[in-house]
């Protein structure tokens, strides 16, 4: 046992070698470095072989007596099969014979009593044993493996379940006992519990007998190396050219079963005073549970014949490896999105991907010529074709970090700057953006905003009424002019919308609604007139009808909100006040409009 527990420690270090060390390196005849141990592998892809394996080691059956001391035995299996691979994905099945054993020393009550008669009179026989019982088992089962794994240059393992059945089982007993009688009723009544004749001491004991042992399932594991990376490249290439190859492994493996081996006592004949006494396996027995796991752990040694030969493996596409970093710093821009379009097919298909944290992506690429377009919502976007070669491309291409946003804020009538609270606003979810603040001296103030956003822009100055309009050019910069507060005075409320020829005021209009009732709320002191107007298109009746019900929509949604009724007015002027020519499309979409005065 100790010499085995030395070769598991062995083949350990060995595989933590492989892993480690780097492949032995050889200069080929077109000048590229190569691993001698890739070398023998050739194509790996839908390879069968036949496989037969054998291993030796540690045995053992654990029981659940709570009284054992589990000490194990010896253990082998041996085993013919098939095993499948597929580039490194292999799977490995194929019948097995396991035999093992198992010592166990079970302490049990250390005496009990057997009533009997002798010569018409009731005796008791005492038996104490002086040592505890050892129980030695052999099990001989038949398996079926089937399991799944992996293998590389010089590693592999495999994990799986065997399912099997034991086909025999023995077990034998061996301790030493005392014994004493003493009668149960006698004519003498001094002689009555009194120990007599008949009394031995440390005498042996000794029973044979057989179970019947169930089905077992086993879970199973190993894992080793590939013994053909350790041998010479000559040696692989004439093995690769026969008929039928041969690759050689060893390992590490462990079973250990998980259903619970189930059996049934057949009885043996112990020999206890020199007579037949009809006994049993302690395992079976009331003191146990009626149940063991089998336990097998070991070194497996494999050989393969490769029965056919394998395809070949398809050409690598080359990889195009992309850096991507900022033109003003140089640092490495994460989740930036790569769309790649083949310029060359007949239906392009875009692909998408992004760079990792370290501004880097690798894609596998036929050979072409490709369109890249790379986006972030911090960096203005950037294309470029490229043409992707044999070996394969390492690109560094720098995007320029997106422009800010530049704005003024200024009185629409004396052009003056302003001192203003600017807030921008998603419009798909109604999320503030960002915002900033201009002072009166500079009126000037910048920021950036994401790319690819809906922005609305809301500005609030004192004395000014409020202003709400959307943003176009985020990377521009534009001047908001806020309408003093004058009495007297039309303003036009812009952003406001209605449905073709009706009154009824669209959903996009909530901004300028809410402008216009800020300004009601932060001021109770004045009163408006709301004014409608259309253009000259339809009669004017038509259009003066349109007009008054637009600005009474108007009155009435204020209402809704909490605005006294007393401090609306609403009028219609119909066609009768353009601001403009009805000529053009364009010049009829400004005159219709609803303004309001402060009274």
């Amino acid at each position: 046992m100790r010499k085995i527990g030395y070769y598991i420690i062995l083949v350990a270090l060995m595989m933590t070698q492989a892993v480690t060390a780097a492949p032995a390196k050889k200069k080929t005849s077109a000048g590229k470095n190569q691993s001698s141990a890739k070398e023998w592998k050739g194509a790996n892809r839908n390879i069968h072989h036949l496989a037969l394996w054998g291993g030796l080691g540690y045995s053992g059956l654990v029981n659940k007596y709570e009284n054992n001391r589990f000490i194990g035995g010896g253990g082998g299996l041996i085993g013919v099969g098939y095993e499948y691979k597929y580039d490194h994905f292999i799977l490995h099945a194929g019948p097995e014979f396991r035999l093992f054993s198992s010592l166990d020393k079970i302490t049990f009550p250390s005496s009990y009593d057997v009533a009997m008669m002798n010569s018409g009179f009731s005796q008791v026989k005492h038996y104490t044993f002086t040592e505890p019982m050892k129980e030695n088992h052999v099990v001989g089962q038949v398996m079926l493996p089937v399991m799944l794994g992996g293998t590389w240059d010089r590693v592999y393992f495999l994990a799986g379940m065997k399912v099997g059945y034991a086909l025999l089982g023995s077990y034998s007993q061996s301790s030493t006992y005392s014994s004493s009688i003493t009668d149960a009723d006698a004519y003498d009544p001094a002689w009555v519990n009194m120990p007599n004749h008949g009394a031995v001491t440390d005498e042996p004991y000794s029973a044979k007998g057989s179970n019947t042992y169930g089905l077992d399932l086993t879970a199973s594991a190993e894992v080793g190396l590939n013994i053909n990376a350790f041998l010479s490249q000559a040696w692989n290439e004439a093995n690769a050219a026969r008929r039928f190859p041969w690759y050689m492994r060893v390992a590490v493996f462990a079973d250990y079963g998980i259903l619970n081996l189930t059996r049934a006592s057949q009885g043996a004949m112990a020999s206890v005073d020199e007579k037949n006494v009809y006994t049993r396996s302690l395992h079976v027995s009331d003191w146990a549970g009626g149940r063991m796991n089998s336990l097998l752990v070991g070194v497996k040694f494999t050989a393969l014949m490769q029965m056919n030969k394998p395809e070949p493996p398809k050409p690598q596409k080359p990889a195009m490896v992309l850096d991507v970093q900022d033109t003003e710093t140089d640092a490495a821009i994460a989740a930036a999105t790569v769309e790649v379009t083949p310029m060359q097919a007949k239906k392009p298909r875009t692909t998408k991907r992004t760079t990792n944290s370290k501004g880097r992506l690798v894609m596998k690429l036929n050979q072409g010529t490709y369109h890249l377009r790379l986006s972030h919502t911090d960096y203005q976007a950037l294309e470029r074709d490229y043409v992707h070669g044999d070996f394969g491309d390492t690109l560094r291409l720098a995007m320029t970090p997106r422009p800010d946003f530049r704005f003024y804020v200024r009185d629409a009538k004396s052009d003056s700057l302003l001192a203003a609270t600017v807030t921008f606003i998603n419009t798909s979810n109604e999320a503030t953006v960002a915002s900033a603040s201009t002072d009166s001296l500079t009126g000037f103030a910048k920021l950036r905003l994401p790319l690819n956003t809906n922005i609305r822009v809301h500005v609030e100055a004192a004395n000014h009424l409020a202003l709400t309009q959307t943003v176009g050019d985020i990377g521009g910069t534009e001047t908001f002019r806020l309408e003093p507060i004058v009495k007297k005075r039309a303003i036009i409320l812009h952003n406001l919308f209605f449905a073709t020829n009706k009154t009824t005021i669209l959903p996009e209009s909530e901004p300028s609604l809410q402008d216009l009732y800020d300004l009601l709320q932060e001021n109770p002191e004045i009163r408006i007139r709301i004014t409608g107007h259309t253009d000259n298109v339809g009669s004017d009746k038509a259009n003066k009808k349109l007009s008054e019900g637009r600005a009474n929509s108007v009155r009435d949604n204020l209402i809704k909100r909490g605005i006294d009724a007393g401090r609306i007015e609403a009028e219609g002027k119909g066609e009768s006040q353009p601001i403009t020519t009805n000529d053009t499309e364009e010049g009829r979409a400004q005159n219709r409009r609803v303004e309001f005065m402060i009274l």
